[in-house]
């Protein structure tokens, strides 16, 4: 994200995370959300459709790569799998 002059805005992972990341995947039946920004890695639980799907790691590699673009910041997300009750 950029401000007016055209130097990166500095946006916690967080609120980057809410977004710009968590609204494309839950467009798709999945829910995912940041549990721990540790600095060079973060933590994410996902649920819904993202727990059964085979993209997955596709899928956080294109936040990582996202997340290098608008934020300037190389970091590594590791997914945590949390299965909805009604659906094994």
């Amino acid at each position: 994200m950029r401000n007016v002059s055209g130097r990166r805005k500095k946006v916690d992972l967080k609120a980057f995370f809410d977004s710009a990341i968590a609204p494309c995947v839950r467009a798709d039946g999945g829910w995912m959300e940041l549990r721990r920004d540790n600095g060079d890695t973060a933590d994410i639980t996902v649920r819904g459709e993202c727990v059964h799907c085979i993209a997955l790691e596709r899928c956080l590699k294109w936040a990582e790569t996202k997340a290098e673009q608008e934020l300037g910041r190389e970091i590594r997300f590791s997914a945590y799998r949390e299965p909805s009750l009604w659906r094994k």
